[in-house]
């Protein structure tokens, strides 16, 4: 692997320390607590949209804004993140931010008002913000390279179970209980995820890593501007992230608008999904070596998912009949391989600047999910004034979003290096 920094190249082979057995375990859980919180949170709003826009008289467009600035904050936070990350570690970043989330989930849980549940949401997305990275960066740090695709795996596969979580079992728990005591159980567990991660982890990633930060003055616009950044960064903002603020909102008006369901309905289809995905995960973790065997490297993996997810996007609004709510299950063989471009971004550079690495990537992610979360319910908010129905206007944002994923992958292609190198394997 080369990173190229003032005319320097460094390698680096193996990571600074390496943890194993139920050690590496209780560690690996204990990160995941956060994470599974973190997406279940994250997409619990897709299930919820009806129930939140009923109680709290919201249009479309303000619906967009209380579930994306969710992903505003978390946007906004993965910079400073990728500096603590790399300063403090992995434990400790996460650990004091949960307790944050922790906060926000109870605000949203006691808030009458709009911008009242807009701030909680903020505090939770600002709070959640390092839970991938932060593992992904402990992994980078302790872990051997070979073994990274199956730990993302993994990882991910945590992910798909809070999203799995947070489709009909939390609106079930919601019609019982109600969304606002659902937030503040949810502002309990992230608590106790806090103390997890602080006592059940360790700072073997901070190994050797405090002198090298320091004489590492790498930056955003640094990382931003670097060829292998700059290659997939449209892919990070509309694929990936146009994916995301799809499972996490758009989903569930999508199902309940254009093709009529209820929002039960709607909730079984997206658990659906949501299972579709984590076995994704699981086969994916399990297949990831052997691919690397037989030569289908991170990136071809990749972009065969750059290829495939605007084609079945483009399917879903040509198919005009309530049998189309399969297609949503057609996106998950290959979202596992679509979120290895993290995974490529990090292996391309050396171990102690993996934290900004990591959370510039996610950066663009979240930045991608938010804009592309919004501008979506600001484009049905427009062309509904323009007199389209619901379901036109609801079909014409999506065209939009697939056209932006094309010109993404088009830019991807044409960004081919002309010589494949190890940080691109």
């Amino acid at each position: 692997m080369t990173y190229n920094e003032n005319n320097k190249t460094t390698k680096e082979t193996q990571p600074s320390s390496s943890i194993s057995g139920l050690i590496a375990l209780r560690i690996f859980l204990a990160f995941a607590s956060g994470y599974f919180l973190s997406y279940a949170l994250r997409s619990v709003n897709a299930a919820l949209a009806p129930v939140l826009a009923a109680d709290l008289k919201l249009s479309a467009g303000e619906l967009g804004w209380l579930s994306s600035a969710y992903f505003l904050a978390f946007a906004a936070m993965q910079i400073p993140v990728g500096i603590w990350l790399d300063r403090y570690g992995a434990r400790r970043t996460e650990s004091a931010l949960l307790v944050v989330a922790a906060a926000g989930a109870a605000l949203v849980g006691l808030g009458e008002t709009l911008w009242m549940n807009s701030l909680g949401r903020i505090l939770v997305g600002a709070g959640v913000a390092p839970c991938l990275m932060a593992s992904y960066y402990y992994f980078r740090r302790c872990f051997p390279a070979a073994q990274q695709p199956r730990l993302v795996m993994c990882m991910l596969l945590v992910g798909a179970t809070g999203a799995l979580v947070a489709t009909q079992p939390a609106l079930s728990l919601a019609n019982w209980l109600g969304w606002r005591q659902l937030y503040i159980f949810s502002s309990v567990l992230l608590f106790l995820s806090a103390l997890t991660v602080y006592f059940l982890t360790t700072d073997a990633d901070r190994q050797d890593s405090t002198q090298q930060t320091q004489n590492d003055t790498l930056g955003l616009w640094a990382l931003t501007i670097h060829p292998v950044m700059l290659r997939i960064i449209p892919a990070f903002i509309f694929t990936i992230g146009g994916f995301s603020a799809m499972q996490t909102l758009w989903a569930g008006p999508w199902l309940t608008k254009t093709l009529g369901f209820s929002p039960e309905q709607a909730s079984i289809v997206l658990l659906y999904l949501n299972a579709t995905l984590m076995l994704s995960y699981l086969l994916m973790g399990v297949a990831s070596p052997w691919l690397l065997r037989i030569g289908l490297i991170l990136k071809k993996q990749s972009l065969i998912a750059l290829i495939w997810i605007p084609i079945v996007f483009a399917t879903m609004i040509l198919w005009r009949d309530q049998q189309s709510w399969i297609c949503w299950l057609l996106f998950a063989p290959v979202i596992p391989a679509m979120f290895l471009l993290q995974t490529q971004a990090a292996l391309a550079f050396p171990g102690h600047v993996a934290g900004r690495v990591l959370t510039t990537s996610n950066l663009m992610i979240f930045v991608g999910t938010f804009a592309v979360q919004w501008a979506i319910g600001v484009a049905v908010d427009t062309f509904n004034q323009f007199g389209m129905s619901d379901t036109a206007a609801l079909r014409s944002a999506f065209v939009c979003l697939v056209v932006l994923q094309l010109l993404s992958l088009l830019w991807f292609v044409m960004g081919e290096p002309k010589r494949i190198t190890n940080a691109e394997a």
